[in-house]
């Protein structure tokens, strides 16, 4: 008797899910940076965005602005102020008056009393050498009636030797200072106007001899 031999179907074991998880950190860092790639892959290749910016009005009020509500939509970058006081000056600066550097010299008392006298030079000579000897005479009318000399002469640039006054008359001798080619002589005066001042100056040549020509120059102070 023939027996026939059939083939049984294949029986497999039940399919069991296998764990694709990576392990470790590294993996699962791997994993999350794969589903951001996949993600940004179905998002639009580019995107456009429209900018707007919303206007804002500006307000500064002005002097003779309004006390009325502004609008809500208005920005006020100087607030309105109302002074509640005026200064005033409490005081005045003190005045104290006019006044230079070098203030200029009074008028003379006796003006064009040097230009009315007379003036005469000669050369005297002592134990030590030269004097010049200066006589002035001032007049003694019109308004010079009672004009005299007064207190002792003083001579810059040079020495005064001797000094004898008798009332519009004085006579001086003055020794020039050596090397010098001028001196100055200042006698007082007194006319009906005050007391005042004759400034005489002498201009001399370099060599001085008894017959040297001098010249007086006056002037009234």
């Amino acid at each position: 008797m023939t027996r026939r031999l059939q083939i049984l179907p294949e029986v497999l074991p039940a399919p069991t899910a296998v764990s694709t998880a990576p392990s470790g950190t590294r993996g699962r860092t791997l994993a999350h940076m794969q589903k951001l790639l996949a993600t940004a892959a179905v998002m639009p290749v580019a995107c456009t965005k429209t900018d707007t910016q919303e206007a804002v009005t500006v307000t500064i009020p002005s002097a003779t602005a309004s006390t009325s509500a502004q609008p809500t939509s208005s920005i006020s970058l100087i607030p309105e102020t109302h002074p509640s006081a005026t200064a005033t000056p409490t005081g005045t600066a003190p005045d104290i008056g006019y006044a230079v550097v070098d203030p200029m010299p009074a008028p003379a008392r006796c003006m064009g009393l040097a230009a009315a006298s007379k003036i005469s030079t000669r050369w005297v000579t002592d134990a030590q050498g030269l004097l010049l000897e200066i006589t002035v005479t001032l007049p003694t009318n019109g308004q010079w009636t009672g004009a005299v000399f007064n207190g002792q002469p003083s001579a810059w640039s040079g020495q005064v030797v001797s000094s004898n006054s008798h009332g519009p008359v004085v006579v001086t001798r003055v020794r020039p200072a050596p090397n010098n080619t001028s001196f100055g002589l200042s006698l007082g005066v007194t006319c009906s106007a005050g007391v005042g001042q004759l400034s005489l100056t002498a201009a001399l040549p370099a060599t001085l001899t008894s017959n040297t020509k001098v010249t007086i120059q006056a002037n009234d102070y």
